[in-house]
């Protein structure tokens, strides 16, 4: 009775345990059931057909004869039956990736039962080498029935990895060559199923004909040749399936959220304040300000690389937080220009350094472009952090204490960005990719620098604080991205604590920006 006591506990876990299944595998099995009556619902139509037209061995004389007017309705029903199998699998997937997979499951499915269902209706096929009638449309296509089932079984893998692993989060789709390779393999496939339809019509250019050939030979080397490159995307999915089940995902969601949230509880600066900065100091600041406003979301406030869309375009939400991120860009530059009006400035339409920022972001790619425009949020806190902490006016205090609250934010989020994408780098490669970071992340504090340098030195700034600074962000910045990638990769479920910004102190991102006793927020 103890034992009975002990074990039922443990076998109800495992009985619960194999009742989970993932959604992804619930949409397969409806998929492949559906696939399944639809294929029983063929075999019974085809048996209708050629019991009416004694033709229930596809390969004999007169093997297309006319009756009625049944071969339009067969064209008609055949393509019917493809629309059928494309609307399920719309239906199944999520994304057009999966979509695709769910359809290609279905059809593969659907072909292969189609053949075991005709075995008990009608006896046929014998064997995997009978010859038969695959498909009407556009010329007859004539194929040993091992040659449809092997690419049938190709479409059931694909389909499966697709349907089953894809997500707007994990986007799982073959390379391009492959891709290439198996649009080539098709053609190829194509062309020897309709080879003896192809030469009756080129021959005799009388489709009657097609009605009375039967094929002599089937071009196995030339077909075999089409399915090694038509299994070459199921090859390269496999190998990104495994590759991205094993690397963290960036929580979009969480990062969606906190944009939104972030809107909430944004103190206005008091833009009517008196101004009591001395000329000297205006006349330094009000330059160094115009030409943020410009670059800090008043041009092009967007991912302006020509393959931006290669990041923009992973999936929705990607889409969705790349334009929450650039709307606060557009409110800094909109508070920029509160404080340019106020200051007596004049809002500036362009700049030599803002235009060739822009055209080295648009040629050198998106990735080179979010590492730019991460460095440029690091030392633009520090020169933020420089500015309030000198600065002699509430408006302006409180306008960059709004600003290094959302490039918190941003720091972070490039932070997790750069975790959840994995480094494969090893030993020296590592070495060499975190100088190449210093060395980028200096140059970007130099152009900064040189531009604004005046600014921050007319309020008693230095130099060497403003350097000093731009090492604490970058420095922060790498050590809390290592440690966040060990932390994605010991689980992919880990729930880290944060909660909505609501002022700088009680920020969840202080390891990119916090204040020290001396910048209280006011």
């Amino acid at each position: 009775m103890n034992g009975l006591s002990l074990s039922v506990p443990s076998t109800m876990a495992r009985i619960r345990g194999a009742a989970v299944m993932s959604p992804g595998w619930r949409r397969w099995w409806v998929v492949v059931f559906y696939a399944l009556a639809m294929a029983w619902v063929e075999s019974a139509v085809v048996f209708y057909l050629r019991f009416h037209m004694d033709r229930l061995v596809p390969y004999q004389p007169n093997p297309l004869p006319e009756i009625g007017g049944f071969a339009l309705a067969e064209v008609v029903r055949e393509a019917a039956t493809m629309v059928m199998l494309a609307t399920v699998g719309c239906l199944a997937g999520k994304t057009w990736r999966s979509r695709f997979a769910f359809a290609l499951l279905a059809f593969g499915v659907w072909d292969i039962a189609y053949y075991l269902w005709l075995v008990p209706l009608t006896g046929w096929p014998r064997s995997i080498l009978e010859w038969d009638i695959l498909f009407l449309i556009p010329l007859p296509w004539w194929g040993p029935v091992w040659s449809p089932v092997s690419i049938a079984a190709l479409m059931i893998l694909f389909g499966t990895l697709v349907g089953i692993h894809d997500s707007s989060d994990r986007p799982l789709w073959p390379n391009k060559v492959s891709c290439w390779a198996a649009a080539i393999g098709v053609v190829l496939a194509l062309y020897v199923f309709m080879a003896d339809s192809l030469r009756v019509v080129l021959a005799d250019r009388n489709l009657e004909h097609l009605r009375d050939m039967l094929p002599q030979w089937f071009n196995w080397p030339l077909f075999l040749a089409a399915l090694v490159l038509m299994a070459m995307p199921v090859l390269s999915t496999f190998r990104r399936a495994r590759t991205t089940a094993s690397r963290p995902v960036l929580d979009c969601e969480k990062w969606i959220e906190h944009f939104v949230r972030n809107r909430a509880n944004r103190i206005e600066p008091d833009w009517n304040a008196p101004i009591t900065l001395p000329a000297n100091q205006l006349a330094a600041l009000i330059p160094s300000i115009e030409q943020f406003q410009l670059g800090d979301g008043g041009g092009e406030c967007r991912l302006i690389a020509f393959d931006a869309e290669r990041f923009r375009g992973k999936s929705d939400a990607i889409r969705k937080l790349v334009d929450l991120w650039f709307a606060e860009e557009a409110e800094h530059s909109r508070l920029l220009g509160c404080a340019v009006d106020r200051l007596g400035g004049q809002r500036i339409k362009s700049h030599w350094s803002f235009t060739a920022f822009c055209q080295v972001r648009r040629v050198l790619g998106v990735r080179f472009e979010l590492q730019v425009l991460t460095l440029t949020e690091l030392v633009s806190t520090a020169y933020y952090r420089v500015l309030r902490r000198h600065v002699e006016d509430a408006p302006l205090r409180d306008m960059c204490s709004l600003i290094m609250r959302d490039e918190g934010g941003h720091v972070a989020f490039h932070r997790d960005r750069l975790a959840a994408a994995g480094n494969s780098h090893r030993g020296f490669a590592v070495e060499v990719c975190r100088a190449q970071f210093w060395l980028c992340g200096y140059a970007a504090a130099t152009v900064l620098w040189t531009s604004h340098g005046r600014c921050l030195r007319a309020l008693d700034g230095s130099r060497t604080e403003y350097f000093k600074e731009v090492r604490r962000e970058l420095s922060r910045f790498i050590a809390a991205m290592q440690a966040r990638r060990r932390r994605l990769n010991e689980t992919d479920n880990e729930t880290f604590y944060w909660t909505a910004p609501m002022t700088a102190r009680n920020s969840p991102f202080r390891e990119s920006f916090s204040l020290t006793s001396d910048e209280s927020v006011n």
